[in-house]
């Protein structure tokens, strides 16, 4: 689930239609035992704060705050039940619209939660809200709604041109291709990728600042299934590497796609486990690592050996992986195997 508790800040974008103060109380006092150490007392704080003297926004953001601490404490009724509470004082509060549609999808009331993300859009909250929203969409095999959810940063592509990955992050948006992933995995689950081939022409020829010649391989490689496509870009990658940056992104890639290759089960383990992580690589990579091995197991007819793998990565990413990486590492047609297991528990 969204983490609740981290709070915006002039780097995560755009503001939401109800500006909040730079001394909102209720902020403040999250933010302060957060950094202390203490977030578990927040509840009883704001139980015992006035609030005849707190302005509109900082009431918003007491009932907003008031929902997370339960469901921070695992009672998830009680969560739903402020939120809706809150909604019912602030019907538009983009905050709490998020946060109790995000208890409806957990509830499997889906078309309610669904109905409350609509109303939740950029740039009228940050791009973590929607990046959220997205991959419940995902989750829940909604993959128009999540192409509608992301399109609006589409426009704000357009208008900036330029893609560089700082550039967009300091102005609210997603790393571009983080969103295009989002967008192709949607496009591929739905079996149209007219939107995603118009998208991928559309910024090469308009906007700069990125490597489209890598984009364009990306686009057949995930498309059609051929991550081979892409295996001579990310060699070349690696070799740019020096010794002070992690490799072990790149490498899992290449060990992932070469394990497509190979001629036998052993054979395309080894390649994954030969792939050394230090403790500056994503700490997700050995999920990576699990979840492809569960994919080797079931390609070779294994399904005592996929079912182990499987297991064991559920454990650490109860909602698998997010489209973007799952379709990065050449997963998101396997991970629809596990979905089910999802949407059932």
């Amino acid at each position: 689930m969204w983490n609740p508790f981290r709070k915006k800040d002039k780097k995560d974008g755009l503001s939401s239609p109800q500006d909040q103060p730079q001394t909102n109380t209720i902020d403040a006092l999250a933010n302060k035992l957060q950094r202390e150490g203490r977030i578990d007392g927040l509840e009883q704080e704001l139980e015992k704060l006035d609030q005849s003297p707190l302005s509109e926004a900082e009431k918003e953001s007491w009932w907003h705050t008031y929902g997370i601490a339960a469901f921070r404490a695992g009672r998830d009724a009680e969560a739903t039940t402020r939120f809706e509470n809150g909604l019912k004082l602030f019907p538009n509060s983009a905050h709490i619209q998020f946060s109790l549609g995000q208890q409806y999808v957990r509830a499997r009331r889906l078309d309610e939660g669904f109905k409350l993300f609509f109303l939740c859009t950029f740039p009228h909250v940050p791009r973590d809200y929607i990046m959220a929203q997205a991959r419940y969409a995902y989750l829940w095999n909604r993959y128009s709604d999540g192409r509608v959810m992301i399109r609006p940063f589409l426009e704000a592509y357009k208008q900036l041109k330029i893609l560089d990955d700082h550039f967009l992050y300091v102005r609210g948006l997603p790393f571009f291709g983080t969103w295009w992933s989002y967008l192709a995995a949607f496009s591929i689950l739905d079996k149209d990728t007219k939107e995603l081939e118009e998208v991928t022409e559309y910024v090469e020829k308009n906007c700069h600042d990125y490597d489209f010649q890598y984009l364009r391989a990306e686009l057949s490689a995930y498309r059609d299934d051929k991550p081979e496509l892409v295996l001579s870009f990310l060699e070349n990658r690696l070799k740019d590497i020096t010794d002070h940056f992690p490799s072990g992104f790149t490498r899992m890639k290449i060990a992932v796609i070469r394990g497509r290759e190979v001629a036998n089960l052993k054979a395309a383990e080894s390649l994954l486990d030969d792939v050394s992580l230090t403790d500056r690589d994503f700490p997700w990579l050995q999920d990576i690592r699990t979840l492809a091995k569960a994919e080797i197991a079931h390609r070779f007819n294994q399904p005592e050996a996929e079912r182990q793998h499987t297991k064991s990565f559920l454990v650490r990413q109860p909602m698998l992986f997010e489209p973007d990486i799952a379709l990065n590492f050449h997963l998101l047609r396997y991970q629809e195997r596990l979905k089910l297991w999802y949407q059932e528990t």
